[in-house]
């Protein structure tokens, strides 16, 4: 595979599984369809989460392709634990990519994940694939490519996004370019 488009959800009512796009969220999920007109995509793959998959699924009926829903590509969860300022832990899982809180996940196992995926998706064969997933586990793989995109950048990240990923055959490594945002 030569791109692989990855795409932040539109805005959404929450971080649940189960939340749902707004009636914005709804609109930016429709005005995704011409930004990737011109582009052949070959492949439509989103977290299992609804806000995901809704994200996904007005680009896939405009091109006539299944969304392949892929469990690795959900959010990062920091922890089972109700926090007042999670926003703070937040910024604490940028530095500490080894920190875990009670039945969260580190940085480090959210890359790993989404860091598989990539590896499985670029040896595919098809041209590009458009890949719907979530803000912090978006941030976690661009931190694999950039280790100066930090807890700020994913301040800056908007819903929708849509960063450019290719890999240099000659060094293998990915690289990203940010293409588009809200």
């Amino acid at each position: 595979m030569e791109k692989i488009y990855l795409v932040r959800h539109c805005k959404a009512d929450g971080q649940k599984p189960k939340a749902q796009l707004t009636e914005e969220g709804r609109q930016q999920a429709q005005d995704l369809i011409p930004f990737f007109e011109g582009h052949p995509i070959d492949l439509i793959m989103s977290s299992t989460y609804d806000r995901a998959v809704q994200t996904a699924a007005p680009l896939a009926a405009s091109l006539d392709l299944p969304i392949h829903e892929e469990k690795r590509l959900t959010e990062r969860v920091f922890s089972t634990l109700k926090v007042d300022d999670w926003l703070t832990w937040m910024q604490r899982g940028f530095v500490d990519m080894d920190l875990e809180f009670e039945g969260g996940e580190s940085g480090r196992a959210a890359q790993a994940r989404i860091v598989e995926v990539m590896n499985e998706l670029i040896e595919r064969p098809e041209e590009a694939a458009v890949v719907v997933s979530h803000g912090n586990l978006i941030s976690m793989f661009l931190q694999t490519i950039n280790d100066q995109f930090s807890f700020e950048g994913w301040q800056n990240m908007t819903n929708p996004d849509v960063f450019l990923i290719t890999r240099d055959e000659a060094t293998k490594e990915f690289q990203y370019e940010r293409i588009f945002t809200k």
